[in-house]
């Protein structure tokens, strides 16, 4: 039996590629951050000890994506790896292949020089910068099917329920210029609604929308989005989730199963092409 193509060439085991990919980095991640924790006083003394990165969720997401990283990369590697991903189909196929490169390159790479580490200390609060703001980013996605930066676009728009939700996500995204001058205004105004909304935001993100399973869902729409999909039939939305990637369980009667994906996929594949 031939494989179902998605969009642009990408099947199932593509994307089933892709969620293993990301089960790999999720603990990688939180390794990172506790690491980070750990040799903080050697990486900063107290005069550069505290930086944001809020002001990245301002920014275009191709451009928050596209950092380089002096020092540790060269720039025709950071080139020649984003091509490979560029180049194959959906612009996502290779991502696995192109991450497994980058682990690889920093194996087998010797250990930063002392010259090294002195050039790459004017560069720490950018890297850092970057690694939470990406991280925050990719938790977005998983919880709304969209990058932290999207949802800054719609508070610009005058959208208020996406205010609220990046704040739970980030809550260091109340220094972003677009998020500070609304909450302002609600303060000039004495908008009590919107204020009373802004408190609650303390309780953090809903359990459902932490479910593993939905979040690897909104992940795989927006893979399909990117890539040029604006929508997918009920018999490939059933195919997909339920029979090939089993994310989804055929335990409902009387189509409920088949209505449930709809209604998801209608809410989360939308047209939020970056590239």
């Amino acid at each position: 039996m031939n494989e179902t193509h998605y969009a642009n060439g990408i099947t199932a085991q593509n994307l089933r590629a892709i969620l293993e990919l990301w089960e790999q980095m999720v603990p990688e991640i939180e390794e990172t951050m506790q690491t980070i924790i750990e040799i903080n006083d050697k990486l900063f003394d107290k005069e550069s000890d505290s930086f944001g990165w809020c002001h990245l969720y301002e920014l275009p997401v191709k451009d928050h994506i596209n950092f380089n990283f002096p020092v540790l990369l060269q720039q025709d590697q950071m080139v020649a790896w984003r091509k490979q991903i560029t180049e194959s189909p959906g612009k996502i196929i290779a991502l696995p292949d192109v991450a497994k490169q980058v682990d690889d390159h920093f194996e087998t790479r010797d250990s930063l020089t002392e010259e090294e580490i002195e050039a790459l200390r004017p560069f720490l609060h950018d890297y850092c910068a970057y690694f939470y703001s990406i991280q925050y980013s990719l938790l977005c996605l998983l919880y709304h099917g969209c990058f932290l930066n999207e949802l800054i676009d719609r508070v610009r728009s005058g959208n208020d329920e996406a205010l609220f939700d990046a704040i739970r996500i980030d809550p260091t995204i109340i220094g972003c210029q677009t998020v500070s001058d609304r909450i302002s205004k609600a303060r000039r105004l004495r908008d009590d609604v919107f204020l009373d909304k802004l408190r609650k935001t303390q309780s953090g993100v809903t359990a459902k929308l932490k479910q593993a399973n939905f979040q690897q869902m909104r992940l795989i729409l927006r893979i399909l989005s990117e890539a040029g999909a604006t929508r997918l039939s009920n018999d490939q939305l059933y195919r997909l989730f339920v029979e090939e990637l089993k994310l989804y369980t055929a335990n409902s009667a009387g189509g409920g199963v088949e209505k449930s994906l709809r209604k998801f996929a209608n809410t989360y594949m939308k047209q939020y092409a970056t590239t």
